[in-house]
C-alpha cells in the first residue's frame, strides 16, 4: 500500500488532501525536546476533545518568541506559549484544514519549570495542553480543570 505525502498510509484525507488528525511538529530551536511526548499529548488531548482534524507545533527560540508576543500580544516579554487558530476571514474556523499552531520556547518553559520546582517534561506537557485549549476556544476561567486533568492523564 503506498504511503500519503506524510507516511500515513490508509488514512482518510480531506479535501485539501490532508492526512485527518496529523500532528506536525517542527522544532526550530537547538535544544532536543522529547517529540514522543508531545505528539502523544496532543493526540490524547484532541481524542478527548473529539477532535480529528489536524494541529500545528512549534518550538522556537527566545529571540523569535519575543518577536512574536510583541507583534501579536503588545507584550515586551518572551512568552512561553502562544496559540493561534486557524480560521477564514470573518474568524470562522476551518476544520479541514487544522486546528491551527501551537508555538512553545523551550527555554522559556524549562526557565519557568526551574523556577517553579517542576520537572521541565511535566511543564512541557502543561504549556502544550494549555496551548491546544486556546486553539480549540477555550479561555483561562474554562480550562483550568481541563488541564489538570489532561496532565494527569498523560503522565
Amino acid at each position: 500500500m503506498n504511503s500519503g505525502p506524510c507516511g500515513n498510509a490508509g488514512k482518510r484525507y480531506n479535501e485539501y488532501n490532508k492526512p485527518l488528525g496529523v500532528i506536525e511538529l517542527n522544532n526550530l530551536t537547538k535544544e532536543v525536546v522529547p517529540r514522543a511526548l508531545l505528539k502523544k499529548v496532543a493526540q490524547s488531548v484532541l481524542r478527548k476533545e473529539r477532535r480529528k482534524t489536524g494541529l500545528s507545533i512549534v518550538l522556537l527560540e527566545k529571540k523569535h518568541m519575543l518577536q512574536l508576543n510583541r507583534t501579536y500580544r503588545k507584550k515586551n516579554k518572551v512568552a512561553n506559549v502562544l496559540s493561534f487558530p486557524l480560521s477564514d476571514a470573518w474568524g470562522k474556523p476551518i476544520p479541514e484544514l487544522g486546528l491551527g499552531e501551537v508555538i512553545l520556547c523551550p527555554a522559556e518553559i524549562r526557565k519557568d519549570a526551574k523556577k517553579y520546582g517542576i520537572p521541565y517534561t511535566k511543564a512541557l506537557a502543561w504549556m502544550l495542553i494549555h496551548g491546544i485549549l486556546h486553539v480549540l476556544g477555550y479561555t483561562h476561567r474554562r480550562m483550568i480543570k481541563k488541564e489538570k486533568r489532561y496532565l494527569f492523564l498523560t503522565g
